[in-house]
């Protein structure tokens, strides 16, 4: 198998390279295609990358193939982690000029592959998530086209349950479907703590929550509340307050809040497609929440948007829709028409 992964000198592109290889998942007749844009400084950077990778790990150098530009992309999977960083807090002008900057960056890439008769499985790592989710599927089958977001949303969900209740995350299991951004759903139906009794598991959930309750439409209401706040009084007034934030603000709130103090998040991430590639590179299908085009095969939704489903190296094999509150089922609709709003204000027929 060939995975080709896009802008590699990138840090999320390093740390799942550096991930994939330390785990002894390259067998023999697999290669990372590392790519990067066709440019002086792109050579020295990949052979730099490739000459530390094979100090690192002993990897042989016929496993690390170095492309520039996209007329070389010949992976039978494709990691989308190019652009430029996309954070949340970003507005007007500035907001858009980074979502087009990178869409027009895909859309080279993406022409390029579909003109020579390719269709590999892309798999999305980079934002706007669900905009090019859906400019890919433009030009590919929409079942060869996944994003990581909700994936990545649904670890840090774990993660924050974790962290609140003293224990680890390998012991907490919780989905977040809709979009990755403020029209994310954590679903507190779906959390399940091990060791412990649904009845307990329902007294904590009722706990964690501390009141919140779905009529916020998402996150979106938070996540504004949020930034009125920055604006008022800057990174020092939010952190005054997080710790009192209620728990799933904060697996949206805390990576933004990260990146304003200078830590960019790129382990997380690159932790997420690793997951992806680990099941594909063993010949294994991947079950968990993705972002993926739908139509209608998820409660009726018909836009791009994270979903529980199976995954293999043909694809996405089907969508599940797993059990959920009926509070929850309401806002995901309020979710999927914020989705398809944003994908019309960033996407124009």
């Amino acid at each position: 198998m060939k995975v080709s992964i896009i802008e590699a000198g990138g840090n999320v592109a390093k740390s799942l390279v550096s991930m994939v290889l330390a785990q002894r998942l390259v067998a023999s007749g697999d290669v990372l295609q590392l790519v990067e844009e066709r440019e002086p400084r792109s050579f020295h950077v990949l052979e730099a990358l490739r000459s530390d990778l094979l100090d690192s790990v002993g990897v042989g150098a016929d496993h690390l193939e170095l492309v520039f530009g996209p007329e070389g992309v010949d992976g039978d999977v494709v990691v989308i982690t190019l652009g430029i960083a996309y954070e949340p807090g970003l507005e007007g002008d500035d907001k858009r000029a980074t979502c087009k900057f990178n869409l027009d960056l895909v859309l080279r890439y993406a022409r390029s592959i579909k003109a020579r008769g390719r269709e590999p499985l892309f798999i999305v790592a980079s934002g706007p998530m669900e905009a090019t989710v859906e400019l890919l599927t433009r030009y590919f089958p929409r079942k060869k086209v996944v994003g990581i977001g909700s994936l990545l949303d649904s670890l840090r969900f774990r993660k924050e349950i974790a962290l609140a209740l003293g224990i680890p995350r390998s012991h907490v299991q919780a989905v977040v479907v809709g979009e990755h951004g403020p029209c994310m759903v954590p679903l507190w139906s779906s959390v399940g703590i091990l060791g412990m009794s649904k009845e307990d598991t329902r007294e904590t959930i009722n706990r964690l929550r501390k009141g919140w309750n779905y009529a916020c439409s998402c996150l979106v209401d938070a996540w504004g509340d949020v930034m009125e706040l920055m604006r008022k009084g800057g990174l020092a007034e939010i952190s005054k307050v997080f710790n009192e934030l209620p728990l799933c603000v904060k697996l949206f709130v805390r990576p933004w809040f990260s990146s304003q103090m200078g830590v960019d998040s790129f382990f997380g991430p690159a932790g997420a497609v690793f997951r992806l590639l680990a099941a594909l590179l063993r010949g294994e299908p991947f079950f968990g929440p993705l972002q993926t085009k739908l139509e209608g095969e998820f409660y009726g939704i018909d836009t791009v948007f994270g979903t529980p489903l199976v995954l293999t190296i043909n694809g996405v094999l089907k969508t599940v829709e797993i059990p959920m509150w009926d509070e929850e089922r309401v806002v995901m609709e309020v979710a999927s028409e914020g989705i398809k709003k944003r994908l019309r204000e960033l996407l124009p027929e």
